[in-house]
């Protein structure tokens, strides 16, 4: 019984043994695959689930990824001179990641990139207190000094795993200001941020490339190892319809203008093909540095804006001062922050009022009424529609009334023109006339003729922020069969608003034949290479007038210029110009827009410019005049600027001078050699005077010389056997003066005048507005001098 007991003990414990071993066995297993389900599942997710993301983290460590910029596209002239250019800078980058795994001196790199940039030491160490990163730019678009400074930095303090260069294209306009409203600039970020940089981005910009090497464990890239270059795309080119000297010549006659009739706010002019619509020049003033757009180029609001700064430092200085904590300086404190707080954004606002009132071109984006030279557009619809004709006769007593006006319609000319043909009455810019002529065509008429112009609506022009027409709606317009008060007010221009911008494209209609054209600036886009790949086409419209219509409407502008109406003062001896005056109405009383249109050659016209100056300050409150004496209308202000742009533009373009030389001038014959007797005959026979200096047998000098072209009746100096002195003589002003009064007063230098205008030595109301060299500077007796007269009587508005 014992002997069997201790066999059952055995077994048992064979048996628990088991048991337990199978448990543990069990447990293991359990335990494995458990463990391995979790490494599997982990496994998973790093080779399955998040491969990509620890692709990425290897190709980090183990490659560097620079991009390399694109070169944006230039921007041309019709010329192929360049408006806007990328030249190649650099980056100045950062990788606080590499910084720390290298561990490289922070503090030398602080020290060394704070002096060579020239920013704030304690930026730089922010920076790589981002430990994560491994791009920080610390400067933008270094130029080479910079450039070569950073890399010699890098190279000698072994920093190249931490500290890089990455290329980068920075935008440069050589010509500054010019043509700034319609080339536009680039932010920060080097996209188009204003202007055709903006529009058309996505020609300019191109594509970035890359470059992605091998790196050691050290962060060292490996010249030798893995490399790959994607390369970078060069935006498209854009080549303009503008032509860069005529830009030049129209910013210049604007701001000539600005400066001579003290101009408050500015100027635009805009000059065209009118045959196809493309723009050769658009200026707007106040404009600004492409360069610095952000800088204020106006000098009175750049003033204004100093003034503030000033103001503003005054009272930080004043709150940073110690005071005594009393309950009366502590309220003191507080109302002068207050104040602080409400001239900082009273600066803030103005600056980026004056920045928005640089960029907006006023010759797309702002409307204005176009006054009387809107006149020509009436005068077609009339004759188009027959309701007119050029026999018809108007009579102006100086004023009318209209019905549902009470008071009368005032003409500029208050005595009245009296009688005058059609051809007079636009001459004239008579006002009743023009009346007249419109309650003859009808408002339902009228109106759809406004429409046909385009100037109730854009024009399509490819420039930023085209503005739009605002004229009485059809329904009030027509309103029981017409509103004969706002028929009469749109008759001559006035209580409705256009854009510079169609008004030219209207006036080109009516000049060109009746067609009218879409205008624009963008010529062609092509390629890196040169290839173009696009080319815009002039892009008719419709229609509006008739070939017939369009000729004597031309005709009639060309007598406004030539044949002593308003536009008189435009006259160039030489060239047909054709155009209309204009005095612009505003709702701030005193502020008057003076401005002109005008052509040539008038027969078949090459160009078209708008000119218009924008309030010329009164003298004193309700003074028709400036404080330099010009009488404030399109006639005497915008006309003669208009006439000498004209005649610029003509003479740059190769076209040829019409008609004979004046006969009030004569060439000066050559009298070396001759006889005293012989020289005075010659001279006579020119209709020219003499001096005499010396008692010689023999004239051995004259000035001036020979061939030189001066009025009649001027005295030319001979030389008897003596010789001529070399002193140099001083230009007198002659601004302001008659003809007879300025050529005395040069004759009397020795110097002699070449008058420009019309009936210059005839009319007294003509006085000298330019001269061609500045008072007191020094040139050689004989010297001709070109003055330009205009008549300052002239009137084209009523006041």
């Amino acid at each position: 019984m014992k002997f069997l007991g201790r066999m059952n003990t055995k077994e048992n414990l064979r048996r628990a043994n088991v048991t337990t071993k199978r448990r543990i066995l069990f447990l293991m297993t359990c335990f494995g695959v458990v463990t391995f389900s979790l490494l599997f599942m982990q496994l998973w997710n790093i080779q399955i689930i998040d491969h990509a993301m620890y692709a990425e983290k290897a190709i980090q460590n183990q490659t560097r990824d620079l991009k390399v910029s694109a070169n944006r596209g230039t921007i041309n002239d019709r010329n192929g001179n360049i408006l806007a250019i990328s030249a190649s800078v650099h980056n100045v980058v950062i990788s606080p990641k590499d910084i720390i795994e290298k561990e490289l001196d922070q503090n030398l790199i602080a020290d060394g990139l704070a002096t060579i940039l020239d920013i704030d030491r304690d930026s730089i160490m922010e920076r790589m207190k981002k430990t994560e990163a491994q791009y920080q730019v610390l400067a933008y678009r270094v130029e080479e000094e910079i450039e070569k400074q950073v890399r010699k930095f890098v190279v000698d303090n072994g920093l190249s795993s931490g500290v890089y260069l990455e290329a980068d294209s920075k935008r440069y306009y050589p010509y500054a200001s010019l043509a700034a409203q319609v080339v536009g600039f680039v932010n920060s970020e080097n996209q188009g941020a204003y202007g055709l940089e903006a529009i058309y981005e996505n020609n300019l910009s191109g594509q970035a490339g890359r470059i992605v090497t091998a790196r050691a464990a050290n962060g060292v890239e490996m010249l030798t190892g893995y490399e790959a270059y994607v390369d970078a795309e060069n935006g498209n080119n854009l080549n303009l319809t503008i032509d860069s000297t005529i830009q030049y010549y129209a910013q210049r006659t604007v701001e000539k203008g600005i400066e001579e009739f003290d101009v408050l706010e500015g100027g635009f002019c805009i000059v065209m093909n009118p045959k196809s619509g493309e723009i050769y020049a658009m200026v707007s003033l106040p404009d600004y540095d492409l360069n610095q757009p952000s800088t204020v180029k106006d000098v009175k609001t750049k003033a204004e804006l100093a003034a503030m700064q000033d103001e503003l430092f005054a009272m930080q200085n004043a709150l940073s001062a110690p005071q005594v904590e009393t309950s009366e300086t502590q309220e003191e404190v507080i109302v002068t922050e207050e104040n602080k707080t409400i001239l900082e954004s009273e600066y803030r606002r103005a600056l980026s009022n004056a920045q928005m009132l640089q960029w907006r071109s006023k010759a797309i984006n702002d409307t204005y009424e176009p006054g009387s030279t809107f006149k020509p557009i009436v005068v077609a619809m009339g004759l188009e529609e027959a309701t007119i004709s050029t026999s018809d006769h108007y009579y102006c007593s100086g004023s009318v009334m209209v019905p549902g006006w009470d008071k009368p319609i005032r003409c500029h000319k208050r005595t009245g023109h009296g009688d005058q043909t059609l051809r007079e009455a636009l001459m004239n810019s008579c006002n009743p006339a023009m009346i007249e002529i419109g309650q003859k065509i009808g408002a339902e008429t009228f109106y759809q003729y406004v429409e046909n112009y385009g100037l109730l609506s854009t024009t399509g022009v490819d420039m930023q922020g085209e503005g739009r027409g605002n004229f009485w709606p059809k329904s009030e317009f027509l309103a029981g069969g017409g509103n004969i008060v706002s028929l009469a007010t749109a008759s001559f221009g006035q209580r409705f608003q256009v854009t510079p911008i169609a008004l030219i494209s209207a006036l080109s209609a009516t000049i060109n034949g009746g067609y009218l054209y879409e205008p624009y600036v963008v010529q062609s886009i092509s390629d890196s290479m040169g290839n173009v790949i696009e080319y815009n086409e002039p892009t008719l419209v419709r229609q509006v007038i008739s070939q017939a219509t369009s000729d004597e409407v031309r005709s009639m502008m060309e007598s406004v210029v030539g044949d002593g109406g308003t536009g008189k003062n435009a006259f160039i001896e030489g060239y047909r110009i054709g155009g209309k005056t204009g005095t612009s109405q505003t709702n701030q009383e005193g502020h008057l827009i003076v401005s002109f249109v005008g052509f040539a050659p008038a027969d078949d016209p090459e160009i078209i410019v708008l000119l218009a100056y924008d309030h010329p300050k009164q003298s004193s409150p309700g003074s028709t005049y400036t404080d330099s004496g010009h009488y404030i209308s399109g006639g005497n202000m915008a006309a003669p600027m208009a006439g000498q742009l004209i005649a610029d533009i003509l003479d740059y373009l190769g076209v040829q001078k019409q008609g004979e030389q004046s006969l009030s001038d004569v060439s000066v014959p050559s009298l070396r050699g001759s006889s005293l007797q012989k020289a005075k005959d010659l001279l006579a026979a020119k209709n020219l005077r003499w001096k005499v200096v010396g008692s010689g047998n023999e004239v051995t000098d004259q000035t001036p010389q020979s061939g030189m072209v001066i009025p009649t009746d001027s005295a030319v100096v001979i030389y008897m056997e003596e010789e001529k002195s070399d002193n140099k003589t001083e230009v007198p002003n002659v601004l302001g003066r008659t003809y007879a009064s300025a050529k005395r007063e040069l004759e009397d230098n020795g110097l002699y005048i070449k008058a420009v205008g019309s009936e210059a030595a005839t009319s007294t109301n003509m006085i000298a507005f330019s001269q061609s060299l500045t008072a007191g500077v020094l040139v050689e007796p004989g010297t001709v001098v070109e003055v330009y007269f205009l008549d300052n009587s002239v009137q084209d508005y009523a006041n």
